[in-house]
């Protein structure tokens, strides 16, 4: 995992030396959008199951391994400070405390900011592309992810989801076709909680807090980063919360009611298509229709296609649980354990 780890960051370092890339889109600074030929899988089916089951064995293996590797561990601890490290650590996905205040019954109340391993290329897609391989670091990234309410600021996730995923999914053709699907060209995202406005500033913040050193390439993208988001925290533009947070209602407990959910979806679909539009280039099936030859991009994102194999091959560490021998004991009556069901996100 150690060496697949080094082959993402390498990886990332190839799709462009030139840190202006970054700035590019001022709504989704720091990513790419990745052209990827596929088709759609079923969710329920057995594909899909695999797919998860995998990655489930494969998480705080991965976790682990960017910690421990030099230039994931310097951005981690810009992404998500010495708490978040500790946690990675352990394999588990790190949570940040971004804000403790003291309520008027004198108690105090911290608000948390948690990230979430998830796929680029996701699991419900399958890749006819030799570069994409589902279950391996190139396609992870670590992402901040939950946030409730109307506030959606802080869930760049869910964003790309609603925005460029869903509507090129839903209703998507059976044959092969590309998709476009959000790269970030960090392995976390956002990068940074603070900007910085000078690479002394940013070198000293790393000493600071006895994170090791990054390579000039990297100094050059957390730099052009900050400056595309004006050395302040990223934001989710306004404009697409409405859409952010309806993608994160469709995996509510309340909405899983099959009907419910396709509508649910059908209309995230229409809604998301006509904001990405501005996106995407002619051609793109959008809630299963074409965007029309004529069709001109209005924001624009840089366009890559992934073309390298990867060459290094995951395998999880983790050992299957055992199940417990139980032990008969006299005047005891055994009793028969609740069965949970597991539903799927």
């Amino acid at each position: 995992m150690v060496k697949a780890v080094d082959e993402m960051i390498r990886n990332l370092e190839q799709i462009s030396a030139d840190p202006s890339i970054i700035g590019k889109c001022p709504e989704l600074p720091g990513v790419v959008l990745d052209k990827i030929l596929s088709t759609c899988v079923d969710r329920d089916g057995p594909e899909y199951a695999k797919v998860a089951r995998d990655y489930e064995s494969l998480r705080a293996d991965y976790l682990k391994a960017l910690v421990m590797h030099p230039v994931g561990r310097a951005l981690a601890a810009l992404a998500v400070g010495s708490a978040g490290v500790e946690l990675m650590e352990r394999g588990r996905p790190p949570a940040v405390v971004a804000e403790v205040r003291s309520t008027r019954a004198g108690h105090t109340r911290s608000r948390r900011e948690s990230f979430n391993c998830h796929h680029i290329v996701p699991k419900s897609i399958r890749p006819h592309t030799d570069g994409v391989s589902i279950n391996h670091p190139t396609n992870f990234v670590v992402a901040k992810t939950t946030r409730r309410g109307l506030d959606q600021s802080e869930n760049p996730h869910h964003f790309w989801h609603s925005l460029f995923l869903h509507p090129q999914t839903h209703n998507a053709p059976t044959e092969p076709h590309p998709v476009y699907v959000v790269r970030p060209l960090f392995p976390f995202y956002p990068p940074i909680t603070q900007g910085f406005r000078s690479v002394e500033e940013l070198r000293s913040k790393l000493a600071q807090i006895g994170a090791p050193a990054l390579p000039e390439v990297w100094e050059n993208r957390i730099m052009e980063f900050s400056r595309a988001t004006k050395h302040k925290p990223y934001a989710v533009p306004k404009e697409f919360h409405e859409i952010t947070r309806l993608f994160g209602e469709l995996y509510k407990a309340l909405n899983k009611d099959p009907e419910l959910n396709r509508q649910l979806r059908a209309s995230l679909a229409e809604k998301a298509s006509r904001l990405v539009a501005d996106f995407l280039p002619a051609g793109t099936y959008l809630n299963g229709k074409q965007l029309p030859p004529d069709h001109t991009i209005k924001t624009i994102i840089p366009i890559i296609e992934s073309q390298q194999k990867v060459e290094t091959v995951v395998k999880s560490t983790a050992r299957k649980r055992q199940p417990a021998k139980r032990e008969s004991r006299k005047l005891v009556t055994p009793q028969t354990q609740p069965q949970v069901n597991q539903q799927k996100v």
